[in-house]
């Protein structure tokens, strides 16, 4: 049994804490070259340990991006590896993002991973679902019509797997959105609205044959058809590949997570992310 563990190989995370592949993927590549990234604990900042990038200890890199353009110009240099990838598509709320990358431009970006890669590698992300009220006006980045029309091009690339996840009303969020809107309030919907979106969504998701998965909210699995979402998944990558094998064990980075074992690389202050996204719990600035 022990020598079965000491076989498992690693998955590196690029990233939770940053957008790696929009503006930092240089820099990961240098440090491939390298052999070895430095990971600085995010909480206790003196904290850093040495992570082996080496092909033999790294069997996986799952990406995390809204913008998969410097990636694919740079695709070959990670051909030692397996990749999967994670690729947010919403469409740009002027309220929430400073900067987008558009659903057309995003929706291309996709073809090209689908045709290179397989859209089993590929999760489509439709997060988070923000609601508020302004001027007695409520709003959402949530759009119905969009979210079909998505759902109809994404499946079409043979991307099956889309993950959702309601805002998490971080105490940087509502901080940020109060000094930004004084007169909006932000809304946390009771479970009766959710269920009553999801229903929507899950019906339409249907038609297209797309899965729909809960990232970090449990209760939503309440609902037939909702499945648990697992960002690091290390059966299905398992199931992806014959090649080296990862742990399947449990990690889970927060309530409700339902991921496997993996090391983040990337840095939230050090690295922070342009896109200046209001709700995000990596941005550690807005001005």
């Amino acid at each position: 049994m022990a020598a079965w563990k000491m076989n498992r190989k690693t998955v590196i995370s690029a990233s939770r804490r940053t957008d790696i592949p929009a503006f930092y993927l240089k820099w990961f590549m240098e440090q491939i070259r390298r052999g070895k990234v430095e990971v600085r604990n995010p909480f206790y900042r003196r904290q850093v340990k040495v992570v082996d990038l080496s092909p033999r200890t790294v069997e996986w890199i799952v990406f995390w991006s809204r913008n998969y353009n410097v990636f694919l110009k740079h695709r070959h240099f990670f051909q030692d590896y397996q990749l999967f990838f994670h690729f947010t598509i919403v469409s740009h709320h002027p309220a929430l993002e400073k900067h987008q990358n558009p659903v057309p431009v995003a929706l291309r970006q996709l073809e090209r991973l689908a045709f290179l890669y397989g859209g089993r590698r590929i999760t489509w992300r439709y997060d988070p679902l923000v609601f508020w009220v302004e001027n007695g006006c409520g709003h959402t980045n949530y759009r119905s019509e969009e979210f079909r029309e998505l759902c109809r091009q994404v499946a079409q690339l043979g991307v099956s797997r889309c993950y959702l996840s309601f805002v998490t009303p971080y105490t940087k969020f509502i901080r940020r959105f109060r000094k930004k809107y004084p007169r909006a309030r932000l809304v946390n919907l009771e479970d009766p609205e959710r269920f009553k979106i999801l229903q929507e969504m899950l019906a339409i998701a249907r038609e297209y044959g797309i899965r729909l998965y809960s990232c970090c909210n449990d209760r939503l699995l309440q609902l037939p058809g909702m499945a648990k979402g697992r960002c690091i998944d290390g059966q299905l990558l398992n199931q992806l590949s014959s090649r080296g094998k990862v742990t399947e064990a449990k990690a889970p980075t927060r309530k409700d997570c339902g991921c496997t074992s993996s090391i983040d690389v990337g840095d939230y202050q050090l690295q922070p992310c342009y896109l200046g996204c209001l709700y995000c719990y990596a941005n550690p600035r807005w001005k």
